[in-house]
């Protein structure tokens, strides 16, 4: 693995250099690119004006961000280049606010993963810290800096390495509340036939390599029998030529004197 971001993971006077790593791999998404079927050449998107249904070049483009239901104000670069100032871009720190057990964490502001591993000189402090948060059953709620972007995450503790998951701003996750949700139910017969239930069906850890993507093994296996061929990307010209420039060096070609080596080519043709 590559590292994509080095610092220290910091709280109270600890601190601890690590490195971020990727802890996806994109390689084992299923993903198809889209073919002209005609010649397989790949399918290119081109950016269009839906009013004029003309292409718009970059330096036409800005942006608009919707303020309410289809009412947008325009941002320019420079202003958000002003925001970005004012957040600044951090320093390359993950700093711990606190620590909280794991189950006060709502699975669904879970956004990405990625792996920390301990920098030189770091070893026996990361073993401490991911030794110790699992023995309390504590992650830590962090903030830091990646890519100018400023982040809230958890970290986590796993067997081996510490994690840190990013996290969703609490303000994306939709209130359930005007869901059909049925009151709390009492402690009937039949609740506590499902604890019953889930007790027999529990154990001790969930093992996801017992549970592989079946719709890729399914996919691979279709893609065997498959004829393989590489893609027929078409080749940007080398020269772009202004039509204008050549039609006018066209007609002074055609003018004058530009007639003279064809009739002393013909000529030379009657000798033979």
């Amino acid at each position: 693995m590559r590292g994509i971001w080095s610092g220290h993971i910091t709280f109270g006077l600890i601190s601890i250099p690590v490195g971020i790593y990727a802890a996806l791999e994109s390689s084992e998404r299923v993903s198809f690119r889209l073919l002209h079927r005609k010649d397989m050449a790949p399918i290119k998107y081109k950016k269009f004006c839906s009013k004029e249904d003309v292409e718009v070049s970059a330096d036409e483009i800005v942006k608009g961000y919707e303020v309410s239901k289809k009412k947008y104000a325009i941002v320019e670069k420079d202003e958000l280049d002003e925001v970005q100032e004012k957040v600044g871009e951090g320093d390359r720190t993950i700093d711990v606010v606190q620590f909280v057990e794991f189950s006060s964490l709502n699975p669904l502001s879970f956004e990405k993963p990625y792996y920390l591993a301990p920098q030189k000189g770091g070893e026996k402090a990361y073993a401490v810290l991911r030794d110790a948060l699992n023995e309390a059953n504590r992650v830590g709620i962090t903030r830091f800096f990646l890519r100018t972007r400023p982040l809230l995450a958890a970290l986590i503790p796993g067997k081996k390495a510490l994690a840190l998951e990013v996290l969703r701003p609490f303000e994306e996750l939709r209130d359930p509340g005007e869901l059909p949700i049925p009151a709390p139910a009492k402690k009937s017969a039949e609740v506590k036939m499902a604890k019953l239930l889930i007790d027999q069906m529990s154990t001790e850890e969930w093992d996801p390599t017992k549970h592989p993507n079946e719709y890729r093994r399914a996919l691979e296996k279709l893609l065997s029998s498959k004829r393989k061929f590489g893609l027929k990307e078409a080749k940007e010209p080398e020269n772009v030529v202004d039509l204008m420039e050549a039609l006018r060096k066209s007609v002074g070609q055609g003018s004058g004197g530009r007639a003279r080596p064809k009739r002393a080519a013909s000529a030379r043709r009657g000798a033979a």
